[in-house]
């Protein structure tokens, strides 16, 4: 009986050493699109977007983390706004180590978008980088990354070779137990048509978090975001677009501590706006 005792002891001690944790969002938003001064280019109109992220993890008693995230977004463009991705989803690997104020890792991942409603108009990028979270005390938490990213931008073109460097800070601060602002800012600078064009993207965030204390692990959010594509040209006039977002959503947490990654989400705009017809 003891042997049996021992045996099982060693069986599941690693799997009892293990914290498994998802998430889950829905989040609805509406944007306004001012275009580039290029007639063909016309990226001007609302569109309404819907978005699902989805987080898989598992958080090791050394600290240790594995997650995997999942995007899905669909944007109602009906071609007003033709350089503006009609379907795009991305897949993040995430790996680190995990302490009790912070957190660092790398990440690997791929994007991909669909443009101009046809077959012809996708853009894919891989990305890859490093990030940390550092959390000062019960209230103020910060994180940051720094990736690089490169892939192909429409293939209608035939120029399309894309890298550029990613980088991001976020700040987060806890007013009460179940009320939570943040804001963010993103930065990426790529090269476009192997690399004659280089493109610029600026991205302000602002959001709020409300925890519901009748449903543990669900809460509500609202955010708004800015964002400015600047499209360096060397003959003509630059083209730049900007973005303002309106979002808001839920979110359902499982599982208990889990490492701070950094938000991509801001790169959208650049993949929405260096694909299909700005080619």
């Amino acid at each position: 009986m003891l042997r049996l005792t021992t045996a099982l002891l060693l069986v599941t001690s690693p799997l009892a050493a293990q914290e498994f944790y998802s998430s889950a969002q829905l989040s609805f938003g509406q944007s306004q699109t001012a275009g580039a001064p290029v007639a063909i280019q016309s990226a001007t109109g609302t569109l309404l977007t819907g978005r699902t992220d989805l987080s898989f993890g598992r958080l090791a008693h050394s600290g240790l983390y594995i997650q995997a995230d999942l995007g899905l977004a669909a944007t109602n463009n009906a071609n007003v706004a033709p350089n503006t991705a009609n379907t795009s989803n991305s897949l993040m690997l995430r790996m680190g180590r995990s302490a009790d104020r912070f957190s660092y890792g790398v990440f690997v991942g791929a994007l991909q978008s669909d443009h101009d409603n046809d077959v012809s108009d996708d853009a894919m990028r891989l990305l890859a980088g490093i990030e940390g979270s550092y959390m000062l005390n019960d209230r103020w938490s910060f994180n940051g990354h720094l990736g690089y990213m490169t892939g192909t931008s429409g293939t209608d073109s035939v120029a399309t070779a894309t890298n550029g460097i990613a980088t991001g800070v976020g700040i987060t601060f806890a007013a009460t137990d179940r009320l939570s602002f943040g804001t963010s800012i993103g930065y990426l600078n790529a090269k476009m048509d192997a690399p004659s064009t280089v493109v610029e993207l600026w991205t302000l965030e602002a959001r709020v978090d409300y925890d519901i204390q009748v449903m543990p692990g669900l809460s509500l959010f609202a955010a708004a975001q800015y964002g400015e594509s600047h499209q360096k040209e060397i003959v003509g006039p630059d083209d730049i677009t900007d973005t303002t977002t309106i979002l808001a959503g839920i979110t359902y947490r499982f599982g208990g501590k889990r490492p701070r990654t950094a938000d991509l989400t801001y790169m959208e705009p650049f993949l929405a706006n260096t694909g299909g017809i700005l080619e």
